[in-house]
């Protein structure tokens, strides 16, 4: 005769049931794991908190190179009158003294043009006292510092080699155009084009 059907019921449960030490490790083995899920998933959001950031800085690098530098809406003779009205206020030591042109052109061999002097100046009764070294927009110039035709107060000649790809279009001399006059930092400066030359004075 059959055993009756809830304790065959009862007999299978209690053979399959889990041990007190089975189900200590089993929990174990869960509490192990659940960390490791929760790691990949930190690892994953890691990885994608990574990638968000370097999509930003590249982004943020973009903008910085292609957005418009802070001279760019400046025009060039504005800039011009700017560089060479701060270096005239800052009067640094002369690299060499000298009362004629010939002293000048002598000294500045190491640039690309030859000083020359401007029909704008020459009947002026202006003293030479020497130059210095400079840059106009980067590139290589002579200043030449004189004294004013009453003595009281010093002058700067600036002169470089007139390039249209960095400096674009100014006036002309011998195309009958006048200097453009621009007041900065209260002085005057005055820029023009004369033998291929770039000059800006400054008074």
């Amino acid at each position: 005769m059959g055993r009756p059907l809830k304790q065959v019921i009862r007999e299978h449960s209690e053979q399959h049931a889990l041990s007190t030490d089975q189900l200590e490790r089993l929990e174990a083995l869960m509490a192990v794991n659940k960390p490791r899920r929760a790691g990949r998933y930190n690892r994953m959001s890691s990885l994608i908190s990574w990638s968000a950031a370097a999509v930003i800085a590249s982004l943020l690098a973009v903008i910085v190179l292609f957005q418009p530098g802070p001279f760019e809406d400046i025009p060039m003779t504005e800039r011009i009158a700017l560089e060479v009205a701060h270096n005239h206020i800052k009067l640094k030591p002369l690299d060499m003294e000298t009362d004629s042109m010939d002293g000048i052109r002598r000294y500045f061999t190491d640039l690309e043009f030859v000083p020359a002097e401007s029909s704008l100046l020459a009947n002026v009764d202006r003293g030479l006292l020497g130059g210095r070294y400079c840059s106009i927009q980067s590139v290589p110039a002579a200043q030449l510092r004189i004294t004013s035709p009453d003595g009281n107060h010093l002058q700067t000649l600036y002169q470089t080699e007139y390039r249209k790809d960095v400096f674009g279009m100014l006036p002309v001399l011998e195309n009958g155009d006048a200097p453009v006059t621009i007041n900065v930092k209260g002085i005057t400066v005055r820029i023009w084009v004369e033998k291929g030359l770039l000059f800006a004075h400054v008074s």
